[in-house]
């Protein structure tokens, strides 16, 4: 201890602890002032710090040589310091003995130290009296304390706000504490409870006090009791309560809860009064009732029509179907089975609404019963479900008319669905009611998104602007212009694409309403078929009119070629031989565009062999890259079982390079050449849509450019001859045409495809060879015309062309032979039967005066069978040969060398008979 403190109180005065520090046992007390676990303070009248034990040093963080001298204001927080001076005042003053106070404690790290200072004056020398504190730590109690008062707040909050009554109440009903719900509900206020006139005695009536009694014994006995119901009073009104006690304390105290029923009974009240007027109703209902309060279906009435139509009782239990009360054993809802949960009454105590389900019903002996049923819960005023009503109407009879109407619809209805016909049926409105699978694929649309619009979206302009006006018109005048009348109109598909179709429009009346049916044909195909039949039958007859041409031009250029090759042997000036070799050459290049005519026409001569594409196409493409320079990129594709095809070879190459050269024009700048070769099978859906083709297997070769391409006006043209897009004099316009002739004669099929601006492809179908034999036959020899010189036989020369006579009847008599000669057959059968030395007929095939060269030929064989026939014409094969019809009968295409005409006439009169 300081000596300031020894100072302070000299050793004569007397008692306290002035005297205990002078005393010999000054060390035992500073021993205990030091090591006592409560602090301790000694404080001058001044207010200062005489000296503090550890324990408060401890408390305050303070160093003791930082808290001794200072004055204890400073370590008081500043709203206690009022109170605590003035007990130190009062103190020092002798005015109190003592003093005990709670207060805070500044820190000094800044927090505030709760303690409970207890102090009184430790002199007796009134000159220097000093004040001892003993303080203690209360912390931790306060903090205690301070959670205590937090969970009081929040329940007395809690119990604010719930609606429920809530009360303390001691053992002699004398009610300690209470909510606002409580006092509302007994009509008594906060100041009434404060001054005690609040007791259980005086709000509750008579009878009503030994329930309560009963209510206090069994809290007493098991901590709480059990709910009841009473009455209290409030302000002369009887409240109907719900009670619920809790002992506390021992039974010395009771937790009271009070639910106000008022509501609840009224709900009651009026619930059995509507209830009463719902029976009667009920049971007069033309449906069936079933009705429940029971959340459980413990307790379920029916009304009678009910009880009748299932079998069942007025009063029912429905907590499940084992129960045996129900007669019906299987229930169905959408063609499944449902279980007895599902059943609409317990649905609708649930809560859940339920419409216009329809349910099947049936029983052990086999009767069915189909029922309409409706459900919904029965709720207070509050929303509480309180109930369920469920009513279902008898609905067998519509179910059973119903299902005979499906049965007839669908009937109908696979029949519409599949005729190819599309049908549409629409409203006297022009809306769009019904819409056949048929129509669907038709015009693009699904169903869905074509009901319920107007039927103009499926038309095009200008019908879709007229459609509306003429129905309009229609339903005013009765003026009809496709009703009952089939016609040809156009109509619109989803993708904006316009197609032909055949209309047939129907009527009836429904409800007063017109109803229109309409039944639509697709003309596209058949309006295809017709235009390839009428361009067939155009390309047939171009090609009989070329050849016509032909066969006239042929008969010019063998006269003109037998005088030339004539004259030409005649000469001996070199300089005039080279004017008839060039005139002769000159014959021959037309008698080439003769071929190419005829070749259109499909009468040119074919040597069909078996022939295999592929590797004919691998020995033109080498050609072919030579011809077509090196801007043009050549490139071929051959499957490798490849189908053999009987063709002329040679006449095939021509066509491929017809292809190549106008491929190579389309592509000014260069470009790529493809040639492709594979088996393809035609199917019978497509020679149907071409009525010129056979369906069946065939070889492709299809030639593709990638040049400027053509129009469509022009692909319609391309095959024609003489018809041609390039500039006068580049061409003849005979190519494709000569293509065309030639895979037609070769029984095939040629199509075109082109885009501008991507390139052509020209495709040839061969039919595949029926045989894979291939006969040979060994090259004629090359021989000179005088070593095919006559022996002076007699030929009868017939030719109706004078002209073509003459020449030809001197070219055989420079070759050596006895001619004799007649313009048509009844002359040359005249010339017969004068000149039996008649050894071979040379006959053109087409003369006038009714008599072909066939006809010729067969009387003269019927008259002198060992006769020999040599044909000729301007036109190609004759068909009595392609038929063999004469099987020895040789024929000789006009025009035809000088060479030409030895060789054969040699070789046909010096066959042996068969």
């Amino acid at each position: 201890m300081s000596h300031d403190v020894k100072g302070a109180h000299p050793s004569g005065s007397s008692g306290g602890t002035a005297d205990l520090v002078n005393s010999p046992d000054h060390s035992l007390f500073q021993l205990v002032f030091d090591q006592v676990v409560v602090g301790i303070e000694l404080v001058d009248s001044n207010g200062r710090l005489l000296d503090v034990n550890a324990a408060v040093c401890t408390l305050l963080g303070y160093a003791k040589n930082e808290l001794i001298g200072r004055s204890f204001e400073e370590i008081i927080h500043p709203e206690d310091r009022p109170r605590v001076l003035a007990l130190a005042a009062q103190l020092m003053a002798r005015e109190i003995p003592s003093y005990r106070i709670e207060k805070r404690y500044l820190c000094k790290s800044g927090e505030t130290a709760w303690v409970r200072v207890t102090s009184s004056l430790a002199a007796a020398d009134p000159d220097h009296p000093y004040r001892l504190s003993i303080v203690e730590d209360i912390g931790e109690r306060k903090q205690a304390e301070e959670v205590q008062r937090a969970s009081e707040a929040r329940l007395r909050t809690v119990l604010e706000a719930i609606p429920i009554g809530a009360i303390l109440s001691d053992a002699e009903g004398r009610v300690i504490e209470a909510n606002k719900a409580y006092l509302d509900l007994i009509g008594r206020s906060l100041a009434d409870l404060h001054a005690g006139r609040v007791r259980w005695d005086e709000i509750t009536p008579p009878e009503w006090l030994a329930a309560d009694e009963r209510a206090i014994a069994e809290a007493r006995a098991h901590g709480v009791s059990s709910m009841y119901e009473k009455e209290y009073l409030r302000n002369g009104e009887r409240i109907p309560v719900l009670l619920k006690l809790a002992s506390v304390k021992n039974g010395h105290t009771f937790a009271v809860f009070a639910l106000d029923l008022s509501e609840r009974k009224a709900s009651e009240a009026a619930l059995q009064a509507r209830t009463t007027e719902w029976e009667a109703l009920i049971e007069t209902a033309p449906v069936a009732v079933w009705f429940t309060y029971d959340p459980d279906l413990r307790e379920v009435r029916a009304n009678r029509l009910a009880s009748e139509l299932l079998e069942l009782p007025l009063a029912l239990c429905l907590p499940d179907q084992s129960s045996g009360a129900l007669s019906y054993s299987h229930t169905f809802r959408n063609g499944l089975e449902v279980p007895p949960d599902q059943a609409p009454l317990r649905r609708a105590i649930q809560g859940e609404e339920v419409r216009n389900e329809e349910w099947e019903c049936h029983f052990e002996d086999g009767r069915r019963v189909d029922l309409l049923y409706n459900a919904s819960p029965l709720r207070d005023n509050s929303g509480t479900v309180v109930g369920a009503i469920a009513a279902a109407v008898d609905i067998t009879a519509r179910r059973h008319s119903e299902a005979v109407l499906q049965e007839r619809e669908a009937r109908l209805h696979s029949i519409l669905e599949t005729v190819p016909e599309a049908l549409i049926t629409i409203s006297e409105q022009g809306i769009v009611e019904s819409f056949s699978r048929s129509a669907a694929a038709l015009f693009g649309y699904l169903p869905d998104e074509v009901i319920g619009r107007n039927i103009s979206m499926l038309m095009p302009s200008p019908y879709r602007e007229a459609h509306g006006s003429y129905l309009e018109r229609y339903l005013q005048t009765g003026e009809k212009r496709i009703i009952g009348i089939g016609r040809v109109v156009s109509g619109q598909r989803k993708d904006g694409s316009v197609f032909p179709m055949e209309l047939a429009v129907g009527e009836v009346k429904v409800g007063g309403q017109h109803m229109f049916t309409g039944f639509i044909r697709d003309l596209t195909a058949t309006q295809k078929v017709e235009q390839e039949l009428r361009q067939a039958q155009k390309m047939e007859a171009v090609g009989q009119l070329t050849g016509g041409v032909a066969h006239d031009f042929n008969n010019l250029l063998t006269i003109i070629l037998g005088n030339l090759e004539m004259l030409e042997m005649r000469l001996t000036d070199d300089r005039d031989l080279e004017l008839v070799r060039e005139a002769r050459e000159t014959a021959e290049n037309g008698a080439q565009l003769t071929e190419r005519l005829l070749a259109f026409g499909r009468r040119q001569p074919l040597q069909p062999k078996l022939t295999d594409v592929g590797d004919l196409l691998g020995e033109m493409v080498p050609l072919l890259r030579r011809t077509l320079g090196e801007t043009v990129q050549v490139r071929s594709r051959s499957d490798s079982d490849l189908w053999q095809v009987l063709v002329d070879p040679s006449q095939l190459q021509n066509a491929i390079l017809n292809l190549a050269i106008n491929a190579r024009d389309a592509m000014t700048s260069g470009g790529r050449l493809t040639i492709m070769a594979e088996n393809a099978e035609l199917e019978p859906d497509y020679a149907r849509l071409h009525p010129e083709v056979r369906a069946g297997r065939y070889v492709l070769v299809a030639v593709t450019d990638t040049g400027t391409g053509m129009p469509k006006e022009i692909q319609e043209r391309a095959f024609e001859p003489f018809f041609t897009t390039k500039e006068v004099g580049a061409g003849s316009g005979l190519g494709l045409s000569m293509v065309y002739g030639f895979v037609k004669q070769s029984g095939g099929h040629v199509t075109i495809y082109s885009e501008i601006g991507h390139g052509t492809t020209i495709r040839m179908y061969l039919p595949r060879a029926a045989t894979l034999e291939e006969s040979t036959e060994a090259p004629a020899p090359s021989t000179s015309v005088d070593a095919l010189r006559g022996q002076g036989e007699a030929v009868l020369l017939v030719e109706d062309e004078a002209r073509v006579r003459r020449m030809t009847a001197a070219r055989l008599y420079d070759l050596g032979y006895r001619v004799l000669d007649a313009a048509n057959g009844p002359a040359a059968l005249a010339l017969l039967d004068l000149h039996p030395e008649i050894e071979l007929l040379f006959t053109d095939m087409v003369m006038p005066g009714g008599m072909t060269g066939t006809d010729l030929a067969e009387a003269v064989r019927s008259r002198r069978p060992k006769t020999k026939v040599l044909f000729t014409s301007g036109y190609a094969e004759p068909d009595v040969v392609r038929r063999g019809q004469e099987t020895e009968a040789r024929w000789l295409k006009k025009p035809y060398s000088t060479l030409e005409l030895a060789r054969t006439i040699r070789e046909v009169l010096d066959a042996t008979e068969s």
